[in-house]
């Protein structure tokens, strides 16, 4: 069902057949009988049984570990198996909902009420108003670019953030980062290495 492996420090959970009940109750099984082992180590999801659970399955077993106190480290795994980057060439319309296993790069205005989830980085080269979520799986280094953030919230990692209801529209591109434990928002200049934030 699960595979439980230490490799470079981390755990490795090996994801075999398996439903996704059945990996939730066996993991939570596993963590409340032994709290220290799991506390504080990092964690790196694999295997096969992942391609059959939705995001929202795989975001649930996600939360479960960061509930008893693990570190998620699973980015590159999840990636490579799936589908990369997302390019939008239009609006993201109110109510629509876009994910991507890797970058979602939009074309074009994010309306209020859209929503986009990616498990790398959000680069919106128009307007953000909507939803969105970079570093779904875990990666707190992932960004969120906008030519006018103005989000209804933001989320990287597991860190969520909304605009203040006074927040006034800025006349130039912003970007938003995950450090030490808090989501910042400064102004994107050109001269700046973008990949600096990415890699920092």
């Amino acid at each position: 069902m699960v595979k439980i492996k230490g490799v470079n420090n981390s755990l490795v959970f090996v994801f075999e057949n398996g439903t996704f009940q059945e990996y939730r109750d066996f993991l939570e099984s596993k963590f409340t009988s032994n709290q220290s082992l799991f506390n504080g180590s990092r964690v790196v999801f694999r295997g096969e049984g992942l391609k059959y659970l939705s995001h929202k399955d795989i975001s649930s077993l996600q939360h479960l570990c960061l509930d008893y106190g693990m570190i998620l480290n699973n980015t590159g795994e999840l990636n490579r198996n799936k589908n990369k980057d997302l390019t939008i060439t239009r609006n993201v319309r109110s109510g629509q909902k876009f994910y991507s296993e890797g970058s979602i790069v939009v074309w074009g205005d994010v309306h209020e009420s859209a929503e986009l989830i990616a498990a790398n980085n959000i680069i919106i080269l128009g307007k953000l108003a909507g939803i969105v979520h970079a570093g779904y799986y875990g990666n707190l280094n992932s960004v969120i670019f906008a030519l006018s953030l103005m989000p209804s919230q933001i989320r990287i990692g597991d860190v969520i953030s909304r605009s203040p209801k006074d927040y006034i529209n800025k006349s130039y591109p912003e970007i938003a980062y995950l450090e030490n434990g808090s989501i910042y928002i400064k102004q994107y200049d050109s001269k700046d290495n973008f990949m600096h934030f990415i890699y920092r």
